[in-house]
């Protein structure tokens, strides 16, 4: 039986990952301790996850010391994840760490250094592997090989709620999340680097701000904001609520103007990626775009690969994922539905999870392993530093 403790009560914690392990996985696992700063959130996590009250701690060092503890998994803030993995791993404990691995590739590298002292296990929040969509498009690249050679690929994240989910809170601060393509575009990079199966050699980027950012005081907040009822952009309320079943928890998230001198991320980038095995790849994320939906094109010798991933997109729009390949000589189009398991991500966050504990049990590698993390990391935090200065970041 796995004790595992959990660093940070917010609805991932407790939901993606909590819930799912004493539900679904009590035969091999439990969660045996919880820690957060927010002691609201600390109580909701002790009723929903039948936890006593020596078991939620305010202080995840000493979470960390917990007698019997086994592994951790690390929901808490990005800018955290560096000192608490390495933390963990000085107490022999396996790890599972939310994406981004770290918010830099230096400190992404200390915590492979750790782990690779401790012997123990890194697994990284990457869930769009485990989502058979996204396995798929790997085993018609990588397995099947339909479309030959692999020659040029490419990404797009159409994010429709990029000014609800980051512009109005700590993510709208590089010191915090590393601009966001560390924090938001590092699944879809991964997903580029797995079926690319190569390393980046160098990227380049261009991006800004367009539509968030501007000249509002830092401190102005929708809730007091006159123009709240007129603002697109206004958080009208800034109580999340979800029903966990056992119990219902309401957090309450910042409602910062999305307009403030202080935000210093970008709401638009354009990468272009060199990998060492030749291929040639571009991303593309916009945090202001009507639909969320992220879509890959593969494109080899003998075919090329469209896949989309459609989360929210027009109401006369009811389209489920699917993968569209179309052959060179012939053109004939062949089109792969996608059926998607049940659970967060399209399957991918009980898949993740699984992979971790199963891996625990059984010493094997997990399938979004940290070199993965850090890869990922130094493409968009290479992209980042690239838009800052424009010039081409050689990663190599």
């Amino acid at each position: 039986m796995l004790n595992i403790g959990i660093v940070g009560a917010g609805n991932r914690g407790i939901r993606c990952y909590g819930i799912h392990i004493m539900k679904e996985k009590r035969d091999v696992a439990r969660i045996v301790a919880i820690s957060d700063p927010d002691k609201k959130r600390l109580a909701v996590a002790k009723q929903v996850l039948c936890l006593n009250d020596d078991d939620i701690y305010t202080d995840t060092e000493k979470m960390l010391d917990k007698k019997g503890l086994d592994a951790v998994i690390i929901t808490s803030p990005d800018y955290t994840h560096r000192d608490i993995a390495i933390a963990a791993f000085e107490r022999g404990l396996d790890v599972l760490c939310e994406k981004p691995l770290a918010l830099t590739v230096d400190d992404c590298d200390e915590i492979l250094k750790a782990q690779e002292k401790s012997g123990k296990i890194l697994c990284v929040g990457f869930v769009l592997r485990y989502n058979n969509f996204y396995r798929k498009m790997y085993e018609i690249v990588n397995v099947e090989k339909k479309i030959g050679r692999l020659i040029m690929a490419g990404g797009f994240d159409s994010v429709s709620t990029g000014s609800q989910y980051f512009f109005h809170g700590w993510w709208r601060l590089r010191r915090n999340s590393g601009g966001l393509l560390v924090q938001k575009a590092t699944h879809s990079i991964d997903i580029l680097n797995w079926i690319i199966g190569s390393r980046a050699s160098r990227v380049y980027g261009e991006g800004g701000l367009a539509v968030f950012g501007g000249n509002e005081p830092d401190d102005k907040v929708c809730s007091s904001c006159s123009k709240r009822f007129d603002c697109p952009e206004a958080l009208l309320d800034k109580n999340i609520s979800w029903d966990y079943g056992e119990a219902s928890i309401t957090m309450e998230v910042e409602d910062k103007c999305v307009f403030a001198k202080e935000i210093d991320v970008y709401d638009h980038e354009i990468l272009t990626i060199n990998y060492e095995n030749h291929v040639k790849a571009f991303f593309v994320e916009s945090q202001f775009t009507p639909d969320y939906k992220r879509e890959f094109w593969f494109i080899g010798d003998r075919a090329k690969i469209y896949g989309i991933d459609p989360y929210i997109v027009s109401a006369a729009d009811n389209r489920k994922p699917y993968i569209e390949i179309v052959y060179r000589h012939t053109r004939e189009k062949e089109i792969v539905p996608v059926t998607l398991a049940p659970g967060g991500h399209g399957g991918g966050d009980p898949g993740l999870v699984d992979d971790f504990l199963r891996c625990c049990l059984t010493r094997d590698k997990v399938l979004a392993d940290g070199i993965a993390g850090r890869e990922s990391i130094a493409i968009c935090a290479g992209g980042e530093k690239s838009i800052e200065t424009g010039k081409i970041v050689y990663l190599r």
